[in-house]
Order: C-alpha cells, then sequence, then structure tokens
C-alpha cells in the first residue's frame, strides 16, 4: 500500500503511462508511481481520466476520492474484488446476533465519548459531563448517550447558538470534509477486508450504501474535529477551498491502536480486522498534540 496522499484541482487530465500515474498540467507533464499513492482526490469536475487508469487504481488498492462543484466529497471508487475469502466474511456478517452488534455499538460509542471527552480535556474544558455519560451508556445506547455527549461536546466547544446541522456554517463545511475524507479511509479498509458496506452495526437507511463505515468511523472522528478547532482557534474566518489540503494531510499521522503506533490508515485496517473476526474491538488513543 502507497503511503501519499494526493489532491489534484489544477491537472487537466490523468492518464496511466508503466504504473505511473501521468498528469498533464496544460503542457507540463508529472509522473508519480501508482505503489506510491494511498489516496486520490480529485477536486477538478473538468479533469479526464482513462478507464484504464480506473482499473489501475483497483488493482493498487488505491482510495480514490471525487468532489463535486462546490469542492465537496461526492463519490468513491472502491475495487469490487476487494478480499479472496469475502463470501466466508460476508456470510458471518450477515450472522452476527443482536446481542454481538449491541455489545459492539455500545463499545464504539464508549470510545467515540471516552475521545470526544479528552479533547475537550485537552483544550482546557470541563469534560465531567462527558466522563459521567460515557459510563451510562447501555446495550445498543439504548438511551442515546451519544446524542447527549455530542451536544455538549458542540456546545462546548463553539457555544450554545452552534449546530451540525447549519449548512451555512464554514465550520461545518471543515468538518463535513474531513469526515468524507475518513468515511472513505474506513470504506476501502472494510471492502478490502471482505466485509459489505451496508450490512451496518447500528446505521440504517435504504440509501446509505455506507452505513457499516458509519458505524466504524465513530471513534475516529475527534482526529477531525481537533484539526478543525485549532484551525478555527487561529483563523477567525475559515473557508474550505483555503484548507482543504490541510485537512487531507491530517490523515498522513499516527495513531495508537492497541498500545501500537500506526498510520491512520493501518489503524483502520486494524479495526475492522477485529470486527472481521467478531473480537472485542481494539483500543484507539488519539495523541491531540499532532493533529
Amino acid at each position: 500500500m502507497g503511503w501519499k496522499i494526493v489532491e489534484l484541482s489544477d491537472a487537466t487530465s490523468i492518464k496511466l503511462y508503466l504504473d505511473n500515474l501521468l498528469i498533464y498540467r496544460n503542457e507540463i507533464r508529472y509522473l508519480m508511481p501508482l505503489k506510491d499513492i494511498d489516496t486520490l482526490v480529485i477536486d477538478n469536475t473538468k479533469i479526464s481520466i482513462s478507464v484504464q487508469l480506473l482499473n489501475k487504481f483497483g488493482e493498487y488498492n488505491i482510495n480514490v476520492i471525487t468532489c463535486n462543484n462546490k469542492h465537496l466529497p461526492s463519490s468513491q471508487i472502491i475495487p469490487l474484488s476487494g478480499n479472496y475469502n469475502s463470501l466466508k466474511v460476508i456470510n458471518k456478517q450477515v450472522n452476527w446476533t443482536e446481542e454481538w452488534k449491541g455489545q459492539t455499538w455500545s463499545k464504539i460509542i464508549y470510545q467515540k465519548i471516552k475521545n470526544q471527552s479528552l479533547l475537550l480535556k485537552y483544550f482546557n474544558f470541563d469534560n465531567a459531563e462527558l466522563e459521567k455519560l460515557k459510563k451510562q451508556i447501555e446495550f445498543y445506547d439504548n438511551t442515546n448517550r451519544e446524542g447527549h455527549a455530542s451536544k455538549i461536546y458542540w456546545h462546548t466547544m463553539y457555544g450554545v447558538r452552534f449546530s451540525r446541522d447549519d449548512d451555512s456554517n464554514q465550520i461545518n463545511a471543515l468538518l463535513n470534509y474531513g469526515y468524507a475524507i475518513l468515511l472513505s479511509f474506513v470504506s476501502r479498509s472494510i471492502v478490502k477486508k471482505g466485509l459489505d458496506l451496508r450490512i451496518a452495526l447500528f446505521h440504517k437507511s435504504y440509501n446509505n450504501c455506507y452505513a457499516l463505515a458509519c458505524d466504524l468511523m465513530e471513534p475516529f472522528r475527534p482526529i477531525v474535529d481537533s484539526f478543525i478547532f485549532k484551525l478555527t482557534k487561529i483563523n477567525k474566518n475559515v473557508f474550505l477551498m483555503e484548507f482543504k489540503e490541510d485537512i487531507i494531510q491530517i490523515f498522513t499521522k499516527k495513531i495508537k491502536i492497541n498500545n501500537q503506533w500506526e498510520y491512520i490508515n493501518n489503524a483502520i485496517d486494524v479495526f475492522v480486522e477485529w470486527i472481521v473476526a467478531g473480537n472485542d474491538i481494539p483500543e484507539v488513543e488519539i495523541d491531540y498534540d499532532q493533529f
């Protein structure tokens, strides 16, 4: 797997050349080995691309994200054959018991609230309420401790007038961009490990093809939250177009998973592997100094 996260916004076309990504910027050409690329973000609706190159992206398991006219991630290219053992894995997935799903979802929410609480503490906010809520999580989070924690969390960081539903707020635009990149990493890992993205633990929707990824990304969200909060503290007026590349680069950092330092993409792979095995989920720890 590659290690570079590449954003293309001013290229005119991209093609395949001897297992390299050939990038055209008007009359200038650039070559980049496909083996070095982990994720490619295409943020220009006028870029032309060859089908031969698209097939190679799948062969190299490159995470390809395309953005719309508003520069927001709108689609993802994922290989159809993600795992040689996928039928066996999916058979196990469709037979997940309600008991196992409910317990696993409760543990995922515990880790999410724990990491949110640690983030508040890192920024010297009062995190006492979130510490209480994480201890009150029940089976399937039936009492919605996640929702209560989320409201306290966002109001503590951005004030009581802040709402995650406000599409006109530039902070939300930055957060949504970061979450979309994170979702693509989790989706890619899920397919690679042989699971079906549509069969989830908790999220259920007839039009959500990424339901399982929405479940498994939850403990990792504060990675994005930390970076965006620092960004907005320094810059009073923040706009997505100015900071897209900075947001993308946070996914080149490391976090701890089960006391081992791993790059974020590798940590997500470890997390998904434990889900595939049906084991207790691993501990996700974030060093907020890095983000």
